[in-house]
């Protein structure tokens, strides 16, 4: 199974939140880069102090979405469904706003993914029970 197999059984899962650890984490943005090519589904990017985004218009930055908790109280918010990729929260894990905003997305009953993406993840116990958590080592292009 090549990678962006994998990626769509992840996201395809139950789960609303996922967490992926990688040593190239660039590889894996580009990889849901790919995904969002030939999908129907929104893809949304953010990291924390930094606007969200959607995948392929980074020009066109989500007002009110400047800090962890906008971003999160925006996918909260959300009535629609979409997949966000939040990159290199780990820091952001340790804040309590931030835990009880993840478990509100992650048991709510509005379909929406969100995926943690960084080299270490350091996964608060309860948020454990609701996150499919996948560590990806890539082969090296060419």
């Amino acid at each position: 199974m090549d990678y962006l197999q994998h990626l769509e059984k992840i996201l395809e899962s139950k789960y609303r939140l996922v967490t992926i650890e990688s040593y190239d984490t660039d590889r894996v943005h580009d990889l849901f880069v790919q995904l969002s090519r030939f999908s129907n589904k929104a893809y949304y990017v953010a990291r924390p102090n930094e606007g969200m985004h959607r995948i392929g218009a980074s020009h066109i930055t989500i007002p009110r979405t400047q800090t962890t908790a906008e971003q999160l109280e925006h996918i909260v918010k959300s009535k629609h469904y979409g997949i966000y990729i939040l990159r290199d929260y780990s820091e952001a894990l340790s804040e309590k706003k931030t835990l009880a905003l993840l478990k509100e997305i992650a048991t709510s009953s509005k379909p929406k993914c969100v995926v943690l993406l960084s080299e270490y993840i350091d996964l608060p116990r309860e948020l454990k029970p609701f996150t499919l958590r996948s560590k990806h080592q890539l082969k090296q292009a060419g």
